[in-house]
């Protein structure tokens, strides 16, 4: 009667030459996926910061502008909104605009003023984008042509996709932005304290944060550019 015992594996010198040089193999790609890692995660958080970081914003005038050569609605409140042509963060607020005329249009009387600088005004065509073309398109909304932003001054406006509300009486009820961030669209406050100023008459929110580009950049370069100012 033999008895068989199992024998440990034995390696002999060729597998332990690959077990070494193997190993700074596995150290690298280690190396290697936790670097890319720590890109993508830094990469995600500068673009949540970009995308939740408002634009300028000052107070609006209280009362109508006099000077302006917009005509405000004697009957029903008037909300002007402030557009950079070349912002694509701004197609969000445009969105919202459309959703906020769907619920509201026979409530209010609705302007989108596009900023031109001087320097294109030899364009005729360069306020018309994308961004105007839809906002035209929205039932209940007028488009005007702002050169050299003389409005958005006389309103205080700076950042594209502001909005202010008035009510029948020329005062200020609301100034601000509509999107809950940069270039993308939801539920938001500005959007909701719209609604409800023209569906009760009254708000406790009057301001909320504008994202978009700063509607004095210059336009004639590229739009992402625009945008990263």
């Amino acid at each position: 009667m033999s008895t068989e015992f199992n024998q440990p594996p034995r390696y002999d010198d060729h597998d332990a030459d690959l077990r070494a040089r193997s190993r700074p193999r596995g150290i690298a790609m280690s190396i290697l996926v936790i670097t890319w890692a720590a890109a993508v995660t830094g990469g995600l958080g500068v673009l949540w910061s970009y995308e939740h970081q408002p634009g300028w914003s000052h107070a609006s005038p209280q009362k109508w502008p006099q000077t302006t050569q917009l005509i405000d609605a004697q009957n029903r409140p008037t909300l002007v909104m402030f557009v950079h042509p070349k912002c694509p963060c701004s197609r969000a607020s445009i969105g919202e605009l459309a959703r906020i005329m769907t619920q509201c249009r026979d409530k209010m009387q609705t302007i989108a003023v596009y900023v031109k600088p001087r320097q294109c005004s030899g364009d005729p065509h360069w306020e018309q984008t994308d961004l105007w073309s839809s906002a035209a398109q929205i039932p209940g909304v007028t488009t005007v042509l702002d050169t050299d932003g003389v409005e958005a001054k006389r309103f205080g406006a700076e950042t594209s996709g502001w909005c202010m509300l008035y009510d029948r009486d020329g005062h200020l009820q609301f100034s601000g932005g509509i999107t809950p961030s940069r270039g993308h669209s939801g539920d938001n406050l500005g959007h909701s304290t719209i609604v409800s100023f023209l569906s009760r008459g009254t708000t406790d929110v009057h301001r909320a944060q504008v994202y978009g580009c700063d509607l004095e950049t210059n336009m004639t370069q590229g739009a992402n550019q625009c945008c990263q100012k």
